[in-house]
């Protein structure tokens, strides 16, 4: 009966997560097409303008389609892998790899397609694509760090608030993902729970800052009059390491984590951990 109801709880988790996925999906994929268009619109885009910046998206898109299925196939696989019985270590690392090395691909050909749709662009245009909102910059920053939170602060009480709100719901989720319902940790397990989050957090935090750092500096660079492409090249190739290096991390994490689970406990924490939730779900973030 026990097992049943287990197993039952799995299924649910497996249909909400993959609703929850094609919604996020959806709302990404809209997001990305309206701020599309109001930079056209705020660019002022001429018509052939318009029709050399849909040839360059439609480009990237065939070029980059092969790599976005193999690295959504490399995904499914690590799910495979990390929620065996006994891991092997070397198949995830190398798995992880993969991952890396086809990420990396996709964001150095996203820089391309960034830079040359820039070569279409007047000095006046190129300012206008430039220019954001205050707050709505001090919101996203405010997402990844210790420079986000000061930009936000910046903006005022509001923008502040909003990413305080965020970051504690964030940190609210990673402390309680096993309790209640979930793991039914006990009041040891919840401790060592503890325990192994800040040892992990205190761990991964200089790879944090870094890349936080350099997701700065990118942004920063691709709004100079003439952007260094090397320097921003190096940056992305330093960010895929940093990555890596996170993914290995948190999958090391979870084999800690692993170790302090009864069976049934370890059957649900692998449905979720899985889909990454609750266990510091943004490392894996570029």
């Amino acid at each position: 009966m026990k097992r049943s109801v287990i197993v039952g709880m799995i299924c649910m988790f497996v249909v909400a997560g993959m609703s929850n996925l094609y919604a996020q999906q959806n709302r990404g994929e809209r997001g990305q097409r309206s701020d599309q268009c109001r930079k056209e619109m705020r660019c002022n885009l001429s018509d052939a303008q318009k029709e050399q910046m849909k040839e360059v998206r439609v480009k990237y898109a065939k070029q980059s389609l092969d790599i976005k299925n193999e690295l959504n196939e490399l995904r499914a696989k690590q799910k495979t892998l990390v929620s065996a019985e006994k891991p092997n270590k070397s198949q995830v690392y190398a798995n992880i790899d993969k991952m890396t090395a086809l990420k990396k691909e996709l964001h150095l050909q996203k820089l391309d397609m960034r830079m040359e749709m820039r070569s279409f662009l007047t000095e006046e245009q190129l300012l206008r694509a430039d220019a954001r909102p205050n707050h709505r910059k001090g919101m996203k920053q405010g997402r990844g760090g210790n420079d986000g939170m000061t930009q936000g602060r910046m903006h005022g009480k509001h923008a502040h608030g909003q990413m305080q709100g965020r970051k504690g719901m964030g940190a609210q989720k990673g402390m309680h993902a096993g309790k209640g319902n979930m793991l039914d940790l006990s009041d040891d397990q919840q401790a060592k729970m503890k325990e192994l989050r800040l040892a992990h957090m205190k761990d991964t935090k200089s790879l944090r800052d870094e890349a936080e750092e350099l997701r700065l500096k990118q942004r920063n660079l691709m709004t100079d009059e003439n952007p260094d492409k090397k320097v921003l090249i190096a940056n992305v190739k330093r960010l895929a390491d940093i990555q890596n290096a996170l993914a290995k991390k948190r999958y090391e994490h979870q084999m800690e984590v692993r170790e302090i689970l009864d069976e049934d406990q370890l059957v649900i924490f692998m449905s979720r951990a899985g889909k990454g939730k609750g266990f510091h779900r943004g490392h894996n973030r570029w």
